[in-house]
């Protein structure tokens, strides 16, 4: 069960709870004016930003460099009235391997997932850089219906 938000809730706890508690996202931005789009983890929140990792050899990496606005799509639940969900508007840039340890120890399992060649990975995988712009927030699990607007 996730926390649900409500107007007291800060613009940095929204930010902890999208990267904490929801944690899984859709980032999507345009290749050539048509959608681009991939899963992704919230691997860090610092300093009212969000932070993605992906290797520097995937399409979408590239993507994400040509065209730097970006939605951040995430949801949490079981079903609709069980679920809450937000999107984040922002800007994405790459800032190369800045907190790539930090986002190795916060993050558990990329160790295991890089198990065979860490520092490898470490060498490929690039952090990308997500300043929130505005966010809407809404939770089907309240009564009536919660929705909400954050500005950054």
């Amino acid at each position: 069960m996730v926390s649900i938000l409500n107007n007291q809730t800060s613009n940095e706890e929204f930010l902890e709870f999208a990267t904490n508690e929801v944690h899984n996202v859709d980032v999507a931005t345009t290749h050539h004016g048509a959608p681009s789009a991939q899963v992704c983890d919230l691997v860090l929140n610092k300093n009212g930003k969000l932070y993605i990792v992906t290797s520097s050899q995937n399409p979408f990496f590239q993507d994400l460099i040509h065209q730097p606005k970006v939605i951040i799509n995430g949801y949490k639940g079981d079903g609709t009235m069980d679920s809450c969900g937000f999107s984040i508007r922002g800007t994405i840039k790459n800032v190369e391997h800045e907190y790539i340890d930090e986002i190795f120890e916060k993050n558990d399992y990329l160790n295991e997932i890089y198990a065979d060649d860490i520092e490898g990975a470490k060498e490929d995988l690039r952090v990308l850089e997500i300043t929130p712009k505005e966010a809407a927030y809404l939770d089907h699990r309240t009564h009536p219906i919660f929705t909400r607007k954050f500005k950054f």
